[in-house]
């Protein structure tokens, strides 16, 4: 017992000493001037988990030894450590920590520059940010976080192309930039095999075969001044894409590996709210019709098969003849024992055929290097199941890059292979007899097209809507478009250093991209003769581009504070396709699906092209600098192309920018302001022609002569004359930080003149020819990108990170040829001089100079002016995107919003849709409506453009507001041509306000601690959870449609702001691992 009260009195007797050494500290966190530091952390130093935070006011508390060292840090200032010693009350100062503001960014021909040289606006992406949601194609992960860059999903369903502009459209055959892979350019072709106005599918563009998981970096050169060196093609702007080569940072280990794994599931983002009170029929009588005007639901009577009543239902349930569903009583009587078929809505009748998708990806990276010699290998594969029926979408990804140094030489290489499938049906055109979707949603409300065989015991299809159009549910296994895209790109790069000051790099490479696609219709198919027998349409598109490029780089030292960078280089292009679309009608065995197995095949219209053409380019580039705050950029390049006549083949277009570091030019210091850079640029960029737009062609005419093949004249005329198209471009632009990098802002101003821009004018046929390619007319485009980037809160633990970004741009056709006041560019977007580009034009209400509608005193309805106009303008007003960041220790949360303000565009779908009334904004029916506006005078006059107009009708001189009742049938459907608010009138109500709001993306993150990770031999684990478009608001679109305007179903060929059909959007939710080890 003594001895055990001698141990206890010892350990007491210890602790005192113990307790005796350890000191209460109390301190204050300042910066430099004395202004406390908030949430600054205070450590002991080997004990990382012994510490505290400052408060807001900068004070702390902490129990330390003396002797001890506190180790003190906050967000943006250095780092100190304080050793302690008698005294318990202390103040510690931090300094900031220097900004770096030398970042370096890669530009035109890859040429690196400091970011505070460039006199132009470029935006720089991280990849990584692309990789985690679920994404796969790089366009939509991209969408809403780039000032000046508007993207656009084309479609809902696997594969389909996306749409990218940047600054506007520059060009009256469309705004795609130019993309450049390692150097190489990377063609983006959508190949329609059938035009998206008359029927086709969700295809795909070449871009979707990039594999996210090998990017090494993305940056968008947007203007003329950035982009001028890369010449033809790069008046819409470049997006500059490098690939992985191997280890990035020194003193990587000499292998690293990266796997990454993804699953996430995909819905319709949203369905129509559909009136189940309301069934087939027209005027409230039952019919066999394809709309739902008919009788209301729940009488308890029979009909017949004009809608009469005949008696009451002994069941209680409505019934009408089965023979209004002719195809599938002739096909399966025995379902329909007394002959009738119940009369009652299907509330789920469309929602039935949408499925969930899921989306399934891994990809597997190992990249490392010994000394100079650096390598990656990336191997990723992409698998989609669509929530349409048999739609799905495959991608394979191959990459492997490196490079090695002997010497003053170094040498590299990336190749890489991707192959795509995609499956799918027919989707475009809304009203088509083909199109999966062209009566799905408007199908009337007592259809019940999932509850009835969809083929008869021939194996023929049963139609609905009486035979009318294509049942969905065959026509996703019959009527499909299959599509196999291979592409390999490799390049070469060697770079020898002659001297400190002299460098020349080369740079070599190829693209081959081959296109293989069936678009079948299978026998009993409606719409036309062909497709009763069955029809294939086989393609095969090849295309090869090869670039050679060779640059000088030379940086010699001159005077004092002053810098000289020059880069000297030609390249030359080369690019040839052939494109063969061949027909096949009646399959002879069926389901063998294969031109051999039709009986009779011919070529396609344009059905064997051929092209090629070929452009040499001379370029300069000289940067000087002043201090390294003052810098002046000089480009210069000359083209030769081969597809301009000779006369006017060369042309030659300069540029200059220039940037000012005036905050350190004026030596300005402050705690609160770090940066203030000015810049400026004004370029100009040429742009050659499509292959044989300055030359007459021959066709091969496939019926032949005499048993002999031979050639006739195409149908299109050229102009002798034909000149390139220029884009001059004025920028101005500023970029400021604050606050020791904890805010920053960029705003840039542009205005950009595109001239002589080529099109196609159509001509009458007593011509000979069918168009005439000249230079067309002008375009302008100017606009505001802003970028604005806070960081309100940042503590050791915690931070918070906003990026918003604002885009507004204006776009307009300031004249066209002499003699010319409007051409169509296909569909219903037109080009006139004064009037926005693409705008939508076609019949309209008749109106009275202040905009009131002119209605029928007879009728109620309103007149349709005799006179097509403007009903709309497809390019949004403005465009915004904010993403907030939350970081708490591993934990990272991600949410992106987004909006769009304006832009119009025609929806059948919506018009269909409200034709039909079958959705909830046609419900109140039973009611008739006053169209607000005045009464017209029935005879229109002739006015002072010399067309006829209608006129209000006056009575004693004033006008006379309508009273006219009209029903709500008359509003939204007339049977034949009308001035109704929906199907088969005027076509300005089918045009709609685009502004959507959007939660575009969120996703959560964990990192888990290396302490929990370490015993597994891995450096790092994530796990995450996302969501892509989990929210859209469209307030100007019917209210029950629940449309989303981001859908444009026709994509490419100069269009925009036109949907016919397309597959809604989704929304999706993943899981993501990543895995590093």
């Amino acid at each position: 017992m003594r001895k055990k009260l001698h141990v206890f009195f010892l350990a007491m007797l210890c602790t005192l000493v113990s307790k005796s050494q350890t000191l209460s500290i109390s301190g204050k966190v300042v910066d430099e001037s004395g202004a406390p530091i908030p949430f600054a952390s205070v450590v002991i130093k080997g004990k990382s988990k012994t510490g505290t935070t400052s408060d807001p006011d900068g004070n702390f508390h902490i129990a330390a030894a003396k002797g001890s060292v506190l180790v003190v840090s906050a967000v943006t200032f250095s780092s100190t450590e304080v050793t302690v010693g008698s005294k318990t009350t202390i103040e510690i100062r931090l300094s900031p920590a220097k900004v770096d503001l030398s970042e370096v960014v890669v530009t035109a021909m890859g040429i690196k520059r400091n970011e505070r040289a460039l006199g132009y606006a470029v935006t720089k992406i991280d990849p990584g940010n692309l990789v985690q949601k679920s994404e796969p194609n790089i366009l939509n992960a991209m969408a809403g976080k780039v000032p000046g860059v508007d993207i656009r999903a084309g479609q809902g369903a696997p594969g389909a192309a996306s749409r990218i502009q940047i600054r506007g459209v520059s060009s009256f055959s469309g705004g795609d930039p130019l993309i450049v892979v390692d150097g190489v350019p990377y063609s983006n072709p959508i190949i329609n095999t059938t035009n998206p106005f008359s029927g086709g599918g969700t295809y795909g563009s070449g871009l979707n075969d990039i594999d996210p998981n090998d990017i090494e970096s993305i940056s968008v050169l947007k203007g003329a001044a950035a982009a001028s060196l890369y010449g033809s093609r790069a008046a819409n702007g470049v997006l500059l894409i490098t690939t992985k080569s191997g280890a990035p940072k020194k003193g990587a280990k000499s292998l690293n590996v990266t796997y990454r794994a993804g699953y996430s599931i995909e819905k319709v983002a949203d369905i129509p709210e559909f009136q189940n009170l309301y069934g087939a029929g027209a005027n409230f009588r039952t019919q066999g019709s394809n709309g739902s005007w008919g009788a209301k639901f729940g009488k308890g009577v029979i009909y017949d098969a004009s809608g009469q009543v005949i008696r009451s239902s002994s069941s209680g349930i409505d019934s009408i003849p089965a023979t209004t569903w002719a195809t599938m009583y002739a096909s399966y009587p025995e379902l329909f024992p007394n002959g009738m078929i119940a009369y009652r809505a299907v509330p789920n009748n469309v929602s039935s055929l949408f499925n969930t998708g899921n989306l399934m990806e891994h990809s597997i990276g190992l990249n490392g290097g010994e000394g100079k010699s650096l390598f990656n290998i990336t191997l990723s594969q992409v698998n989609q199941k669509g929530y349409i029926t048999n739609s799905s979408y495959k991608k394979s990804n191959v990459s492997v890059g490196g490079q090695t140094a002997v010497g003053k030489l170094t040498v590299g290489g990336n190749v890489s292979y991707a192959r795509t499938k995609q499956v799918g049906g027919f989707i475009g055109a809304a009203q088509n007899f083909l199109s999966q979707w062209g009566r799905t949603y408007t199908m009337a409300r007592n259809w019940d097209i999932t509850g009835f065989p969809s083929e008869n015991k021939a194996g023929q299809q049963i139609g609905f809507n009486d035979g009318q159009y294509t049942n969905p549910v065959w026509g996703a296994y019959h009527n499909v478009i299959t599509s196999f895209d291979d592409r390999i790109v490799a390049n070469v790069r060697a770079s020898y250093k002659f001297t400190n000051w002299v460098r020349v790099d080369f740079n070599a490479g190829v693209n081959n991209y081959a296109l293989f696609r069936d678009q079948i219709i299978d026998k009993s198919s409606y719409g036309s003769a062909d497709n009763a027998l069955g029809t294939i349409t086989e393609v095969v598109d090849r295309q090869q581009e090869i670039q050679g490029k060779i640059i000088a780089v030379i940086s010699p030292k001159v005077f004092k504070n002053w810098s000289l960078d020059i880069n000297l280089g030609s390249d030359v292009n080369e690019r040839n396709s052939r494109h063969q679309q061949v027909y096949g009608v009646d399959f002879v065995i069926p389901g063998l699906y294969n031109l051999n197995n039709t009986r009779r095949q011919t070529f396609s219209a344009d059905g064997d092209v051929r092209t090629k053409r070929r452009l040499v380019g001379f370029f300069g580039d000289a940067s000087i600098g002043y201090k390294n705050f003052a810098f002046v950029n000089i480009t210069g390049r000359t083209d030769l192309t081969s597809t301009l006549p000779y006369k006017n083949a060369k042309y030659f277009y300069p540029g200059i920018s220039g940037s000012l570091v005036w905050s350190e030019a004026l030596a300005l210091k402050s705690r609160w302001f770090d940066y203030g850079k000015v810049r400026a640029g004004y370029a100009r960029v040429g742009n050659d022609a499509a292959p044989h737009n300055g030359e007459p062609i021959f066709s091969l005419n496939s019926a032949g002569f005499l048993g002999q093949p031979f050639a006739t004249r195409g149908g299109n005329s050229y102009d002798p004359n034909l000149t390139p198209e220029f884009t001059t471009e004025l920028e101005l632009g500023s970029d400021l930080r604050f606050f020791n990098q904890r805010a920053g802002l960029e705003v840039t101003w542009y205005d950009k003149r595109s001239t002589d821009l080529i099109y196609a004018i159509s001509l009458p046929q007593t011509t000979g020819y069918s168009n005439f390619y000249t230079n067309l007319g002008e375009i302008r485009n100017t606009g505001w990108e802003v970028a604005l980037d806070v960081s309100p809160v940042v503590t050791s633990k915690f931070r918070w990170d906003i990026r918003g970004v604002y885009t507004k741009n204006k776009n307009t056709v300031e004249k066209l040829i002499e003699g010319l006041t409007r051409s169509q560019l296909g569909g219903y977007n037109w080009i006139e001089a004064g009037m926005p580009y693409g705008y939508l034009r076609g019949s309209h209400s008749a109106r009275s100079e202040d905009g009131k509608l002119l209605i029928s005193a007879t009728s109620g309805m309103p007149y349709l002016d005799p006179n097509d106009g403007m009903v709309g303008d497809p390019n949004a007003k403005f465009k915004m995107g904010i993403t907030n960041m939350f970081s708490y220790k591993g934990f990272t949360l991600n949410i992106l919003w987004d909006m769009t303000r304006g832009g119009n565009f025609y929806s059948e779908t919506i018009s269909s849709m409200l034709g039909r009334g079958v959705t909830k904004d046609t419900e109140n029916r039973e009611k008739n409506a006053v169209i607000s506006g005045i009464y017209g005078d029935p005879t229109p006059v002739v006015g002072a453009d010399g067309l006829n107009h209608y006129v209000p009708l006056l009575v004693n001189g004033k006008e006379v507001i309508n009273q006219t009742r009209v029903t709500t049938n008359d509003l939204f459907f007339t049977a034949g041509t009308g001035a109704s608010f929906a199907t088969n009138g005027a076509f300005e109500y089918s045009v709609f306000d685009g502004t959507v709001y959007r939660l575009r993306e969120i996703s959560l993150s964990y990192s888990l601690p290396a302490t929990w990770i370490s015993p597994l031999k891995v450096t790092g684990i994530t796990l995450s959870v996302n969501g892509r478009n989990l929210w859209y608001l469209a307030p100007n679109v019917p209210k029950y449609t629940h449309f989303d305007p981001d859908i444009n179903s026709v994509v490419g060929s100069g269009t925009q702001g036109v949907e016919t059909g397309g597959a809604p959007s989704t929304k999706r939710y993943g899981v993501n691992l990543n895995v590093t080890f």
